[in-house]
């Protein structure tokens, strides 16, 4: 064996030293069912050194020499096997694995048919049809009595269900669930098995001696209880404990190394003939806690602080000396450092750390350990007779050591108490404390000192307790001042309380009623007293939702809003209502620009504006300086253009309104041209005139005659070459859909004296009916408007043809029986009605008379 001692010979390694142990194969991956040679050897210096293997395997010793063995594997079939290799070096032991992978499809073996039996038994009602089926295969057909189904088990049918079902030919069928033999041998294919290598997670680091947990996971592995997981730490094989949680498969075991050293943790899991390995390092050290030794010293003694570190491995170790403040007094890698000072008494009771560093991998580990320096005084047990007469003394130039009696035999060293101002340290009296209002909280405050302090303390001169728990108000936040007080002096200290509460929403902080004005830029801000301090979100009751920030003032923006202000300790809400006022504005809506009145009804100029706060509106008439007179109905000088002005606090608005006053004929004025008294003859023709709006239509009463010619306009009448058929009473109506009128002339044609006598009278008949039509119309008109009668809804109805026919019915008939007329009527077109007023192109009621 090259590098080997032969058996017997002589070496000069002495026992004890180290040694290490190796094992290689001529291949570490085998088909299925074949063989390996295994080498075993180590480099053990002792010629009797004793080695083996150790294997699940069938083995067999090839050759064995001087510090190596040989051994041959034969029969692999495991997926995953592992071979031990160890020697025995002077009573020490040391191993070393070997692992190899067996491949291949592994053959099935024979397996006799599988026969799967479906039935009803013990009973069997009549007409049952039962029928089998499975995942894989088709259901086989539905048959009466016991039904049997062989077959022969395959790799594919691992797992397969089978289900034997039973129906009645009248009812609905029942299922029977019938689990099939297991298949005696199953074999997976390597590439399907294993589809993630493992994934294992231990410590970096690990002290010896001490335990830690790791794992090794798998995803995908199938089947999964077919998986195998082997973890070794050097070599060393691991007991785990194996989980399942969906596909996932958890190995967990626990790291406990007994040596330190880089170590190598192993994780490999097989499933068939597949394995998959992960490999992690871990550094196990050994670090004791470093020792710091310092003994009590009187003062004015000199005292030795020394840190020391112990045994490491590995071995470099560095320290520190460490005072309370974190200051470095001294550092170095060496194994001990000393600290050599003259104890005073303000260094009694004096913080000392030493801090060991070992660098580990790529880390570091530190430990710590702490003393405090005790300062002695000298002082005497006297005898119980004898002379001992004490005597003021100052040992060591120390103020506090006092009292030692003169003449003392037994005079010695020891933690005599001695006489201390008043201290106040962090820990027993914080300057800062947080209270919850709502709670019971005392102001203590600890003190130190000899004679022991007595502690008061005060806020604003009031002295307040320190021992009893008191209700925690906001009142109580503030600043103290505590006193600690012996009879050597007083140290004080100032405390600082903050008192916690829960939010609250107040109306000088969030006010209830909000009123912004369009076009500014304003937030909704609600201030919410709390501590620690609230945060505070305001949200619409209904509508769009707020938006975070300063924004332009629209209207939309008017409203409910919830704010909530919320801390720690809880939250609070507060409603919040935001009014939106904005200049007025006049739309046709509210103000309808064209308005059509009708003269006698009742005068109101309305004109609505919006506008918050609502506006006052003022209407004045234009070019015209003085107002129309006051009167409660529509009169003809209302007419005209007015203008209307909105106003409130945040401006006007103006609008223009123009009023058309209609009204019934008026002034009916008849002229006989070119005179009333005609020669018989001669030509005439008489013109009607008259106002009203809209503008009137005429319609005559004459005397019939062939002779008549009505203008374009129905306002005049002419007549050519008149006769005494043409002499008499001619009488105009003026009509508008509000009213008519009657004018009439008496026409002379060289009648005589008599003749004119009989017309006259005639023409004053004729007056006084068309008067007493013209007070009838009125009284009808006024009640309708009054809503007793409504003439406009007469007129085009024979009511309205009366009305236009005030004019005697019996003088017209005579009028047409004497010059062989007969009257017509010609009524044009009826009242065309618009809402909230009358159009002014209303159609017009004419009465014509014309030969037949």
């Amino acid at each position: 064996c090259p590098g080997f001692p032969s058996p017997g010979c002589a070496t000069a390694a002495p026992p004890g030293s180290p040694f290490s142990v190796s094992v290689t194969g001529n291949a570490s991956e085998v088909s299925y069912g074949g063989t390996v040679l295994i080498n075993c050897s180590t480099t053990c210096a002792d010629p009797n050194a004793i080695g083996g293997v150790e294997t699940s395997l069938t083995k067999e010793e090839a050759a064995r020499g001087c510090g190596w063995l040989a051994v041959r594997l034969n029969n692999v079939t495991e997926p995953l096997s592992e071979v031990l290799c160890f020697f025995t070096c002077f009573g020490q032991r040391n191993t070393s694995v070997f692992r190899m992978l067996a491949y291949g499809k592994c053959p099935l073996r024979p397996a006799p048919p599988v026969t799967l039996r479906c039935s009803a038994a013990p009973s069997r009602p009549p007409r049952l049809q039962l029928r089998l089926r499975s995942h894989r295969l088709p259901p086989t057909p539905w048959q009466d009595g016991p039904l049997s189904l062989e077959l022969t088990a395959h790799e594919e049918d691992d797992g397969d269900e089978f289900v034997c079902e039973a129906q009645l030919l009248r009812g609905g069928p029942l299922a029977l669930r019938v689990q099939s033999p297991e298949v005696p041998s199953r074999c997976h294919r390597i590439p399907a098995a294993l589809p993630e290598p493992p994934q294992l997670q231990a410590p970096v680091r690990l002290e010896a001696g001490t335990a830690a947990n790791a794992s090794c996971r798998v995803v995908g592995a199938f089947p999964a209880e077919d998986a195998h997981f082997a973890l070794v730490l050097d070599g060393r094989s691991l007991d785990v404990a194996v989980t399942e949680a969906g596909d996932t498969l958890t190995a967990s075991t626990r790291l406990s190394p007994r040596t330190a050293g880089l170590q190598e943790l192993n994780c490999t899991v097989a499933v068939g003939a597949a394995a998959r390995t992960a490999r992690a390092q871990l550094h196990v050290y050994r670090f004791p806690a470093p020792v710091l030794e310092l003994s009590p010293v009187p003062a004015g003694g000199e005292v030795t602080v020394t840190c020391r570190a112990a045994a490491a491995e590995p071995p470099a170790v560095r320290l520190q000396l460490r005072d309370a403040d974190g200051g470095v007094l001294a550092e170095g890698p060496q194994p001990q450092l000393e600290l050599r000072l003259v104890a005073q008494r303000e260094d009694d009771g004096r913080w000392f750390g030493c801090r060991a560093s070992l660098a580990v991998g790529d880390g570091t580990v530190t430990k710590d350990t702490e003393a405090r320096l005790a300062v002695l005084c000298e002082s005497c047990t006297c005898p119980e007779s004898g002379p001992c007469e004490p005597k003021m003394w100052l040992w060591g130039g120390n103020p506090n050591c006092l009292l030692v009696p003169t003449g003392c035999p037994h005079p010695s060293l020891s933690l005599f108490p001695p006489k201390d101002m008043p201290e106040m340290e962090a820990s027993s009296c914080p300057s800062n404390r947080t209270w919850l209002q709502g709670t019971r909280e005392a102001l203590s405050c600890g003190a130190t000192g000899n004679p022991t302090p007595t502690v008061t303390c005060a806020r604003d001169g009031a002295t307040v307790s320190t021992h009893r728990p008191e209700l925690v108000t906001r009142s109580r936040a503030g600043t103290y001042l505590c006193n600690a007080t012996n009879s050597l002096g007083t140290r004080s200290r100032l405390i600082t309380v903050r008192v916690e509460y829960e939010p609250s929403l107040t109306e000088s902080g969030c006010p209830a009623h909000r009123t912004w004005v369009e076009g500014e830029w304003r937030e909704l801000a609600c201030r919410a007293e709390g501590d620690p301090a609230p945060s505070t979100r305001c949200t619409r009751d209904e509508g769009p939702p707020s938006a975070g920030g300063g924004r332009a003032v629209s209207r939309s923006d008017a409203g409910r809003y919830t704010c909530r202000a919320t801390n720690k300790h809880g939250s609070a809400l507060r409603s919040v209502y935001v009014s939106v006022e904005y200049e007025p504005s006049i739309g046709e809506a509210g103000c309808p620009a064209r308005r059509l009145w009708v003269e006698g009804t009742a005068a109101e100029l309305g004109c609505n504006a919006s506008g918050n706060p609502l506006p006052h509106v003022a209407c004045t008439k234009l070019g015209d300086p003085h107002a129309p007179p006051a009167s409660p109905n529509v009169t003809r000088a209302h007419a005209g253009t007015y203008q209307c002005r909105a106003t409130n606090a945040h401006g006007s608005a103006l609008r223009n309104i123009t009023i058309t006053v209609e009204y019934s004929p008026v002034a009916v004025s008849l002229r006989v041209v070119p005179s009333a008294n005609v020669s018989r003859g001669a030509s005439f023709s008489v013109e009607c005139r008259a106002e009203g709006l809209p503008a009137p239509t005429f319609g005559w009463a004459l005397p019939p005659a062939p002779n008549l010619r009505f203008g374009a306009d129905n306002r005049s009448v002419a007549v050519a070459r008149a006769a005494a058929a043409n002499r008499g009473v001619y009488t105009c109506t003026a009509s508008n859909r509000h009213g008519r009128r009657a004018g009439s002339v008496v026409v002379r044609v060289d009648g005589d004296r008599l003749a004119l006598l009989v017309s006259l009278g005639v023409l004053g008949v004729v007056t006084v009916l068309g008067l007493a039509a013209a007070g009838i119309y009125y009284l009808k008109t006024t009640a309708c408007k009054k809503g007793e009668y409504n003439v406009r809804d007469a007129e085009g109805t024979s009511e309205g043809a009366r009305l236009d026919g005030d004019i005697p019915s019996a003088t017209q008939g005579r009028f047409a029986h004497r010059q062989g007329l007969a009257p017509r009527l010609a009524w044009a077109g009826g009242p065309q009605r618009r809402r909230g007023h009358e159009d002014p192109r209303a159609g017009r009621a004419v009465m014509m008379l014309s030969p037949r």
